[in-house]
């Protein structure tokens, strides 16, 4: 009896924050290639904002290449546009992990990873991530 009380007051404080926090809509994506793995964590505020991008990054093989990872919008004309590479470059098994922002005044219908292993500027494989839908349309 005690247990299903305080698993109702538990779920009930859950709830109440989940509606405090807003209406901002939130998904998750990953993608992998052969010697980088790399996730994608996307918060929407509005149809033009994602306030909340996290990303992380992993060097998957010990194979002397490096690591990259970065973001693509597309806007509701689906045109794509990429951003700026983060990168790992301290060896196998060792991962990145970044926070940002995006705002883009023609709209973000969707976000998505491209993650790929590379060989100084030279792109050796990739993997592109599904497309992460922004709720607000």
């Amino acid at each position: 009896m005690k247990l299903n009380r305080v698993l109702t007051v538990g779920a009930a404080a859950v709830a109440a924050f989940v509606l405090s926090t807003g209406s901002a809509f939130a998904g998750s994506v990953y993608d992998s290639t052969t010697g980088s793995a790399g996730w994608g964590d996307f918060s929407y505020a509005s149809k033009t904002n994602a306030y909340s991008i996290h990303l992380r990054l992993r060097d998957t093989a010990a194979d002397g290449h490096h690591a990259r990872i970065r973001v693509q919008s597309m806007d509701p004309a689906r045109n794509v546009t990429s951003y700026g590479w983060r990168s790992v470059t301290t060896g196998y098994n060792t991962e990145g992990i970044w926070s940002t922002s995006l705002t883009d005044s023609r709209g973000i219908w969707a976000l998505r990873i491209q993650v790929c292993t590379f060989e100084g500027d030279t792109a050796l494989s990739c993997a592109t991530s599904s497309w992460d839908g922004n709720n607000y349309y």
